[in-house]
């Protein structure tokens, strides 16, 4: 367990003035990322001398991906992307949001670096995810994909909101529960999510939408997984503190990220390969929330069951505690 460096990574982002682009403390975050890269022993992304891959937006304001790389020991493969943003929506710590998983990103890369995979890691702090970047073609994960990837990602691993327990009112939950999407883009990313420490929801895309990075893989059809706890009361607010996250939570998403990227490393993927995630969401759901739950859940937002999609889109809806 890493949570002692996870707790430290996010102080050190979670700063009070936060991390708006063009501030003292938007750069000030960059450069403590790009000397934590250097720390772990991140290479230069291919085509880069350095991490930053430095874009303007529309409005001529600049922007900086981090991108960094753990070399794999075959070379050729395509390969495997681990990625959370580093801007904050407001002049605040906003440390769930998303300081938590830029720590937990970079504790997967220690541990990678120190037993590589196969493929090559890319490592990649996305800039430019909040408003009014979201979903534009400045998002900073857009731009990389459209103007710095190299080829294809075998996996791209994302990950927002993943610091603080799950709590949905009057719904006995698991305040370990994580929620992972995007599972349905591959027949082969649901195995990666057997017999982990956290217990980790499937939930197809289609019902929560594009609220993070992930929306620029799977615009292109590659395969992806989001890691997230979902919307919280904290969200997007100035309470939203490093004070408030569950770091031991965090520390077991870290070593389970581990295990997937290395059961990843494995396996066969392909771009545009999306199949039907209904009978999974269905046995993961009821394996980490109950059927008793999901049962009262039904009931209470009107359904008779949830053994099929029409039901199940608004039963995820009154589950996800805040999850767009």
């Amino acid at each position: 367990m890493h949570d002692t460096t996870i707790h430290a990574v996010t102080i050190a982002l979670a700063a009070p003035a936060g991390r708006l682009p063009g501030t003292p403390g938007h750069a000030a975050a960059r450069a403590y990322l790009e000397n934590r890269f250097a720390e772990i022993g991140l290479a230069p992304y291919e085509g880069f001398d350095g991490y930053r891959h430095v874009y303007a937006t529309r409005g001529r304001r600049q922007m900086t991906n981090l991108l960094g790389v753990v070399p794999g020991t075959e070379r050729g493969l395509v390969p495997i992307l681990i990625g959370a943003h580093y801007d904050s929506v407001i002049p605040a710590p906003c440390a769930d949001d998303n300081a938590a998983a830029v720590a937990v990103m970079l504790d997967v890369a220690a541990q990678i670096a120190a037993e590589p995979l196969r493929r090559a890691l890319v490592v990649a702090a996305f800039d430019a995810e909040e408003p009014p970047y979201f979903l534009t073609r400045d998002m900073g994960s857009t731009r990389f994909v459209t103007d710095a990837l190299v080829g294809q990602v075998h996996l791209a691993a994302i990950m927002d909101l993943v610091g603080h327990a799950v709590r949905v009112p009057g719904v006995p939950l698991n305040p370990d529960l994580m929620f992972v999407a995007g599972a349905e883009s591959h027949p082969a990313l649901p195995g990666l999510l057997d017999d982990l420490d956290l217990p980790f929801a499937a939930v197809a895309q289609s019902r929560v939408g594009d609220f993070s990075d992930y929306a620029a893989f799977r615009a292109v059809g590659a395969p992806y997984l989001f890691f997230s706890c979902g919307e919280w009361e904290h969200y997007h607010m100035p309470t939203d503190t490093p004070d408030r996250l569950d770091y031991s939570k965090m520390a077991r998403l870290a070593g389970d990220l581990g295990t997937v990227l290395r059961r990843a490393d494995s396996i066969a993927t392909a771009y545009h390969c999306q199949h039907d995630l209904l009978d999974f969401e269905i046995a993961s759901l009821e394996r980490h929330v109950g059927a008793d739950v999901l049962a009262a859940v039904a009931s209470a937002m009107g359904r008779r069951g949830y053994r099929t999609s029409a039901d199940l889109d608004p039963i995820i809806g009154g589950l996800r505690g805040g999850l767009r």
